[in-house]
């Protein structure tokens, strides 16, 4: 809540954290809408010596890419678009299995355990969804028009895989209301201390 309040939180993808958090034995720690960004960089994939120029995880315009692209770059330019990633830490295996298992048959084929430590094991969900392409100097008016419609067609696919995550995991946690018979009687129980 404090991260959607400052606005770390990307918009879009509060309701799918919703969902994971109404889970017993899961939580999300950070993630990622899906997102197009421009970077300047050597290579694509470096993070030191790279600089961030563009990102936004809703939308894209070939206003926004031309004013990028106008104000220069150091090394090279390159425009990124990625789906979405999420990382969320399971209580057990067990848990950890449920999940992948779930995200995989919403689109989330790239996912699996990262790691396990104090707070758990921690998955990571991931899509095949990706876009890299150099922006030359010499791209024409025409081209850039073109690479924009790709960069947002790309951006949406990553948007459903979401989507469906979100309806996926919310469908796959299980409700468990005790059923009491006509006379029943006998002590509540909780799964967390109050207090």
């Amino acid at each position: 809540m404090r991260d959607k309040e400052i606005g770390y939180l990307d918009p879009d993808i509060f309701d799918v954290l919703e969902v994971f958090f109404k889970r017993e034995k899961a939580y999300t720690q950070s993630s990622c809408s899906g997102r197009v960004s421009i970077v300047d960089s050597y290579l694509p994939w470096e993070r030191k010596d790279s600089t961030v120029v563009y990102k936004n995880h809703i939308t894209f315009s070939l206003e926004d890419l031309k004013d990028t692209i106008s104000k220069g770059y150091v090394r090279r330019l390159w425009l990124i678009v990625q789906g979405p990633i999420l990382h969320v830490y399971t209580k057990d295996q067990e848990e950890a299995w449920n999940i992948i298992k779930t995200a995989r048959g919403a689109g989330f084929k790239h996912s699996g355990i990262l790691t396990s430590n104090n707070k758990g094991i921690l998955v990571e969900l991931r899509t095949g969804v990706k876009m890299v392409h150099y922006l030359s100097p010499s791209l024409s008016y025409k081209e850039l028009e073109e690479l924009v419609g790709i960069s947002l067609e790309v951006l949406q696919k990553g948007k459903e895989k979401l989507r469906r995550l979100k309806d996926s995991v919310a469908s796959s946690i299980v409700d468990n209301p005790v059923e009491l018979g006509e006379y029943s009687e006998g002590e509540t129980k909780f799964h967390y201390s109050v207090g």
